[in-house]
């Protein structure tokens, strides 16, 4: 199916790395109450369809009924597997993560996400759920995103975003925008708003992409 972004706000979108592909994205992440989060993430394609994750996570200032805990507690290394890969406007993935530790005080974490996605026309609509267990206490996320060309570079997005955490739930409608630039970069800047739960009420996505290599 084609490629229009590599990455959607608070949402998975459905492709894997070309083997010997390196794609790193920095990311920030600003809610109302909650505080400021921000995150580097690896992607490398080991195979065709084999690709290898990283994630390093870091977050301050979110209270007690924020469902982004504060961390830098934890570090983040998967594979993800896309199942079906060709020219059909469907595409199915399945991924596992450990999160591993880098404070005394944390635990492991298990994460298994499952993501699929349909082309209809030129309009994506990508899904995605994520379960993440921590001391036998999952937390979930599930998430719903679409994006439509308009021009040559320009890819505006829309996210319905669920979480569930510590029997705390939390409701997002996400629009986005992304700019494809010169040298297989993208500028990316979403808006979270708080539809429902312990959501907070508006905030501020950016994401910045960058390829690499590749056949």
């Amino acid at each position: 199916m084609p490629e229009y972004i590599q990455e959607f706000f608070l949402s998975d979108a459905v492709r894997n790395e070309d083997k010997g592909e390196l794609q790193l994205t920095f990311g920030m992440d600003s809610r109302y109450r909650l505080g400021t989060n921000a995150v580097l993430q690896a992607e490398y394609g080991l195979t065709k369809r084999l690709q290898l994750n990283f994630e390093l996570p870091y977050g301050f200032s979110a209270g007690e009924d924020s469902e982004i805990p504060t961390s830098w507690s934890t570090t983040s290394l998967g594979l993800q597997y896309q199942i079906l890969r060709s020219g059909s406007p469907f595409a199915l993935s399945a991924g596992i993560a450990l999160g591993v530790p880098v404070k005394s005080n944390s635990r492991l974490e298990y994460e298994a996400t499952i993501l699929a996605a349909k082309t209809f026309r030129k309009l994506q609509v990508h899904a995605s759920f994520l379960a993440d267990v921590k001391q036998w206490k999952p937390s979930l996320q599930y998430n719903l995103a679409s994006v439509y060309p308009v021009r040559r570079n320009w890819f505006p997005t829309l996210e319905f975003n669920g979480r569930r955490v510590e029997a705390r739930n939390a409701f997002y409608v996400t629009p986005g925008l992304y700019r494809r630039c010169k040298h297989r970069t993208e500028i990316g800047v979403g808006m979270p708003t708080g539809v429902g739960g312990v959501a907070a009420r508006v905030g501020v996505v950016g994401k910045v992409n960058w390829e690499f290599g590749g056949e």
